[in-house]
């Protein structure tokens, strides 16, 4: 194992914590945002490692073990808001048991609330938005032994005398690189590859479940959803682009140098650009990979053609935001679409021969219990290959979380924000309060996946295994805490 590594990247475990006692279901991807640093910084001619506790099981305890084992000069976290409990753990104790050892955050939630986080957390640095150029500057200021205190580097915020003193001092984000052409390839090589898993509807049927892979063809989302955070690292609306050419370059080292089988196309609309996907499309097809994609979609991007060239070419999932039944909720939450364009676009997925995944949100503001019937009697309609039945999270950086922020409706802890997290906390509305909304939640879950109608379409079309793997899994029951602690309103 490396030693003396000038920056160990670490990507945070919780998956108990998430998923408690359905935790076998959760899919385990690689961390690509910290991949495709640690090759950035790699090239540059850094020593780095990646650490990857959620992929070994591990808890912040365990991690910090492992971690101490590489003897680096800087541990950078990453963290989406649901694993920031853990991330938070994992710095503590090794401001604890190694106080030397420069700890670093960035990443989705640290990038909407980094003054929070440093007021939180014991660490160091926070990086806000895209950290390739910031942490370049920050690694080699550290290796050269200068104090980074000095440097106004963008994106970074840290305390002006050191761990916990003095005032804050916040740099604003650098500017995002343009072309993604110039950035490299994930550092998969750093990464126990073997050990990931793909979606377990994704692998109904065919293939190593184990074989899995994340690829992404753009970065950014053009659209303004009150409910999505997607964008608060780039810190604002819209999308850069991979030439088709470079995107399946990520597909070729995959399947070449790892024998992928799995690959999940993790843009946020994959279909932005018809043209652009048909081009992809061709280019994998042509290469005559038995692979199995899947991607994300919106009902306004659901071209027949370009789904016809998707499915030649192996996307044999295509996922969209359904969110609701209810046209009032769909406006109230700046979902430009509604039911007819809705069932349009679904029509078509299923016409293309691909299977379709609905994600249908259940409280989203303005819902009533009426509403929310409304979106499950949709999904029972659409009768979709699979179903995500969220709830809503007010994650920071959304417009959902700044309205809510100081009236005691907010998780307290990080941890609370995951969907299925036994102590979750979601966002009431003025006519549902949170247990409500979980409790109408876990029972559509049942409805719907027990349902006959969606039964028999499994056996038809993935067989009678994949039927009993279902009525297994309905067997399985999540773990939800009463009454979960909620923020201290502000105090007057």
């Amino acid at each position: 194992m490396a030693k003396n590594l000038d920056l160990l990247l670490v990507n945070p475990g919780n998956r108990i914590s998430q998923f408690g006692n359905v935790s076998e279901y959760a899919t385990v991807a690689q961390p690509l945002g910290i991949a495709m640093l640690a090759n950035f910084l790699r090239e540059k001619g850094y020593s780095i490692d990646l650490f990857d506790a959620e992929v070994h099981n591990l808890g912040p305890r365990e991690a910090v073990d492992e971690i101490l084992k590489y003897n680096p000069r800087a541990v950078g976290l990453t963290a989406f808001t649901t694993k920031m409990t853990a991330a938070g753990k994992i710095m503590s104790i090794l401001k604890e048991v190694s106080p030397d050892i420069i700890t670093l955050v960035g990443g989705h939630h640290v990038s909407a609330v980094p003054r929070k986080t440093l007021e939180e957390e014991s660490v160091d640095f926070v990086i806000q938005g895209e950290g390739y150029v910031p942490l370049l500057r920050l690694i080699k200021i550290l290796k050269e032994g200068k104090n980074p205190r000095g440097f106004k580097i963008p994106g970074l915020h840290y305390h002006s005398e050191g761990f916990k003193k003095g005032s804050i001092i916040s740099n604003p984000p650098e500017e995002l690189i343009r072309k993604l052409e110039k950035l490299p390839s994930p550092a998969w090589d750093l990464l126990p590859m073997e050990k990931y898993k793909a979606h377990h509807w994704q692998t109904w049927g065919r293939g190593n479940q184990n074989s899995f892979g994340l690829v992404f063809s753009s970065l950014g989302c053009p659209f303004s959803c009150e409910f999505c955070s997607v964008n608060v690292v780039y810190g604002k609306r819209g999308s850069r682009f991979l030439t088709p050419e470079q995107f399946v370059e990520q597909i070729d080292n995959l399947v070449e140098n790892y024998g992928t089988e799995h690959i999940e196309i993790i843009d946020d609309t994959f279909t932005l650009n018809t043209k652009r996907v048909i081009k992809i499309s061709e280019l994998i097809a042509d290469r005559g990979y038995n692979i199995n994609m899947w991607c994300f979609a919106r009902t306004d991007r659901t071209d027949p053609e370009m789904l016809s060239k998707m499915k030649k070419a192996g996307i044999n999932w295509v996922f969209m935001g359904l969110e609701s039944g209810s046209d009032k909720t769909l406006l109230k939450n700046s979902k430009k679409q509604n039911q007819n364009q809705i069932r349009s676009a679904v029509k078509k997925i299923k016409d293309a021969g691909i299977y379709l995944g609905g994600n249908f949100i259940f409280g989203l503001p303005g819902d009533t219990h009426e509403s929310m019937q409304e979106t499950l009697d949709l999904a029972l309609e659409l009768n979709s290959e699979w179903a995500n039945f969220f709830i809503p999270m007010a994650y920071p950086g959304t417009k959902i979380y700044e309205d809510a922020l100081g009236k005691g409706i907010l998780p307290r802890y990080w941890e609370q924000y995951g969907f299925f997290a036994p102590n979750a906390v979601p966002l009431p509305t003025s006519k549902l309060n949170s247990e409500e909304i979980i409790t109408f939640r876990d029972k559509a879950f049942d409805t719907f996946f027990g349902s006959s109608n969606y039964q028999n379409m499994i056996e038809e079309k993935f067989g009678s295994e994949i039927k009993k793997y279902i009525t297994q899994m309905l067997t399985k029951k999540l773990d939800r805490t009463p009454n979960p602690e909620r923020e201290l309103k502000y105090l007057l």
